[in-house]
């Protein structure tokens, strides 16, 4: 009797007009404006803090009750640990941008809020169906969404059309194809053999660059071609052990130190300077780095799927937005409207054509402004039709711990340090360790 008295008051209630949706937007209720601090990850090639300010000043300007101010924390690295600093002291910033597989450590210190209450205000799935699917797997945690993709990227193959121009006849007598990039592994070292340039002991010209720096990153891909994983989408497991991986660590190796077709390590801000100066015929490298590449290269260069083994495979990159737990509700809903309108179709995609990152906004590749571009400059859309063969980033707790050993060790080999076999061991062992801690 209670619980048909409970509903047909809330009938009523309902018919009445009583009940009332949930204020989100409790900023429009302080006397004077909200200030939000902004912290915004800057190490990537390109002048993005020139074009951050240009975006936050037209937010200003059409949001007079909000003021953000954005603060440039260097690379992801250090982004991440000011972030986590700010927030353990207890003055954590309002809205911030991290590296997306930083998810479970910020929900280790308790230092975000999920997003699902903004996200149904807005419409739900018709609300996040403007955007790819595929960047919202590293946003996701325990039933909840905590995160909004802003810079996302995924690692592409570049290639240098007038150093293939230039091998066409070595290309073509072992069966390749000079107008087009590898497709698959075998290919890629065939291709790498032959582009390779040498005078005397020195390396002239690289087949490939396998880049150093985020090169856990680029290696996380050739684990998806072949099939394999690094680490459990639950962050519980080290997939690091499988003969996948090793076949991959095993290729690697093979390209770095045995056939010497891409450098022992090279930088990861110095690849694209060299492969703009002809230094290489191919590298793997951000979709980031394509305006840098436009901006300095002299030559005709392409962009590609990365070579696939068993299938194609790449993981997404990138930064994700995020609002702070310890800020009061007026700066959470002031946080979310930065958010909408930093990702709305207009400024998606004239973050995209600025930036190279993709396009997050599906609505923002149909603006007229958007397809001219696409128009003029073709290789922009191969990011975001791989998404289509995306993975999820390997995240977990301590991610920074992880990448450490991770490079480490890659780096090593790449160096001929140590073995393919080796490096498997260390890092399966090294991150289930880690992974087990939390």
């Amino acid at each position: 009797m209670k619980r048909i008295l409970v509903a047909v008051m809330v009938a009523l209630l309902v018919v009445s007009g009583l009940v009332v949706a949930e204020n989100l937007q409790r900023y429009k209720d302080v006397e004077g404006t909200v200030d939000l601090s902004f912290y915004f990850v800057v190490g990537v090639a390109g002048p993005l803090a020139t074009v951050i300010d240009g975006m936050v000043e037209e937010f200003n300007n059409k949001h007079p009750k909000i003021e953000v101010e954005p603060v440039y924390c260097g690379n992801y690295n250090d982004t991440m640990t000011k972030v986590q600093t700010a927030v353990l002291s207890g003055n954590p910033p309002d809205v911030f941008v991290v590296e997306i597989s930083e998810l479970y450590t910020l929900l280790a210190i308790d230092g975000i809020i999920p997003l699902d209450r903004y996200i149904q205000m807005e419409g739900g799935e018709q609300f996040t169906e403007q955007y790819f699917s595929a960047l919202y797997g590293n946003a996701k945690a325990n039933g909840q969404i905590w995160g909004h993709p802003f810079q996302r990227s995924t690692p592409i193959l570049y290639w240098n059309k007038d150093l293939f121009a230039k091998h066409t006849e070595e290309l073509e007598a072992q069966g390749l194809d000079p107008a087009r990039a590898p497709r698959t592994w075998f290919e890629l070292e065939k291709y790498a053999e032959i582009l390779t340039e040498r005078e005397g002991g020195d390396t002239n010209v690289w087949g490939c660059i396998l880049p150093g720096g985020w090169n856990d990153w680029i290696f996380e891909s050739f684990a998806y071609q072949n099939d394999g994983f690094l680490i459990s989408a639950d962050a519980e497991t080290s997939g690091f052990n499988s003969l996948e991986v090793l076949e991959a660590l095993t290729f690697w190796y093979k390209l770095t130190n045995e056939l010497k077709v891409s450098p022992p390590l090279r930088p990861w801000n110095q690849t694209p300077i060299d492969f703009s100066a002809g230094h290489a015929a191919m590298m793997y490298y951000s979709t980031g780095g394509m305006p840098l590449i436009r901006k300095q290269a002299s030559f005709e260069f392409g962009v590609a799927f990365q070579p696939m083994q068993v299938e194609y495979g790449v993981p997404v990159g990138g930064g994700d937005f995020h609002i702070s737990k310890g800020i009061p509700p007026e700066n959470q809903d002031a946080a979310w409207e930065f958010i909408k309108f930093m990702t709305s179709p207009e400024m998606a995609a004239y973050w995209s054509r600025e930036s190279g990152y993709v396009c997050i906004n599906k609505l923002g590749l149909e603006l007229p402004e958007m397809t001219t571009y696409l128009e003029e400059y073709p290789n922009a859309s191969v990011a975001a039709q791989q998404l289509t063969y995306s993975h999820s980033k390997i995240m977990a707790p301590n991610f920074q711990e992880i990448r450490k050993l991770f490079v480490v060790n890659l780096d090593a080999m790449m160096q001929g340090l140590q073995s393919p076999q080796e490096t498997q061991q260390k890092l399966h062992a090294g991150v289930q360790q880690i992974l087990d801690e939390y």
